[in-house]
């Protein structure tokens, strides 16, 4: 509401001391509804507990999958979907992304070469004159600074 001047209350700074929303912040969606899901005794799934449960899922045979996706019977969310994607035409697509994450990705080693498998870079053998002269260099170095 403006106050005097037309300048809304919340506009104006608080005085010292004084406490304009003494119930804090307005709690945002996602964290009242972990609030709401801690009551009703649903915890946090850990990085483990997932692994473990795709890893299990595509030891399933097909039928028993389907049994599950189909039945009632209240499964969480992300084992129905990842069953339903399973038994979907890009099976074999969620499959190996569900090996990827639970697994890790096959390692891939590319080695650079030059043309006919020669070293791309090759190396550089010093001459005999070039080792002295740079020794010598050190050496009018060493003396000059000390």
């Amino acid at each position: 509401m403006p106050r005097k001047g037309g300048v809304p209350e919340n506009l104006i700074p608080a005085k010292k001391g004084e406490i304009r929303n003494p119930h804090g912040g307005n709690r945002k969606t996602i964290s009242l509804v972990n609030i709401e899901l801690e009551k009703q005794g649903y915890s946090e799934a850990t990085k483990q507990d997932i692994v473990s449960c795709y890893l299990r899922l595509i030891q399933l045979p097909i039928p028993e999958l389907k049994k599950m996706v189909d039945s009632g019977v209240n499964i969480p969310s992300l084992v129905r979907i990842v069953a339903k994607s399973i038994l979907s035409g890009k099976g074999f697509d969620v499959i190996e992304k569900i090996l990827d994450r639970g697994i890790g990705k096959a390692v891939n080693i590319t080695e650079l070469t030059g043309k006919d498998g020669k070293d791309l870079i090759p190396e550089r053998k010093l001459t005999d004159e070039e080792i002295s002269e740079r020794i010598s260099k050190l050496k009018d170095k060493l003396n000059a600074d000390g």
